[in-house]
């Protein structure tokens, strides 16, 4: 039997979900939280096998609840359930852990076969969001080609632009002229299909380009 945590302010639609499981689906919901701060202290008490989260919620979201698990040494597969299908919230989602991505439109047997697929540490994506998910991994494995692909002298700079320096002190760090450094940071802006000098260090630390 797969023991599952709702973690959702509405307290309805989660006695809604609850009800929707019969003993022989294998599934049974065992306890469920409107609140996100509280799911520390209920795992603490109580085995759980999956954690069905909601992203938002008023006190503190489900992007926030899946840290605060972090920190507190818990590891327990998470299938988000909610009506997001943005890309930033897939994207945040999945950058906080979790584990699977599921819509609350999504029938019975789509949410049993989500919640197996979790309980068992698999990637579920529902059919909705499956072409987002699938671009953005791609758009992710892009960049880390990319990223591989620098040259350590691009490196360098883009290490000196997350020191702060401007393109004069990189071409005296550096022994290269302004000019060259001003190709490089183009270049390398081109590559990462970034914008700004900021988006550029905040991929640089994601990748671990730079380490600050």
């Amino acid at each position: 039997m797969i023991k599952v945590l709702i973690v959702d302010d509405h307290y309805l639609f989660a006695e809604g979900v609850a009800s929707l499981f019969k003993p022989e689906d294998g599934i049974k919901v065992v306890a469920h939280t409107q609140n996100g701060n509280s799911a520390p202290s209920i795992l603490e008490e109580i085995e759980i096998d999956v954690i069905l989260m909601d992203i938002d919620m008023p006190v503190i979201d489900g992007i926030e609840t899946m840290h605060l698990l972090k920190q507190k040494g818990f590891d327990i597969p998470i299938l988000m359930l909610t009506m997001h299908l943005s890309i930033q919230k897939i994207r945040d989602a999945l950058k906080s852990g979790a584990q699977g991505y599921i819509i609350k439109d999504a029938s019975k047997p789509e949410l049993i076969e989500a919640i197996k697929a979790t309980s068992q540490r698999k990637n579920y994506f529902h059919s909705k969001i499956n072409d987002q998910v699938f671009n953005y991994f791609r758009g992710q494995n892009r960049v880390n080609t990319i990223v591989e692909e620098l040259s350590s002298r691009e490196k360098e700079v883009v290490k000196c632009l997350a020191e702060g320096m401007n393109s004069n002190a990189i071409a005296e760090a550096l022994f290269i002229s302004r000019h060259t450094v001003k190709t490089h940071r183009r270049n390398i802006m081109h590559k990462l299909n970034v914008k700004t000098s900021a988006e550029l260090i905040k991929l640089a630390i994601e990748k671990k380009i730079i380490d600050l």
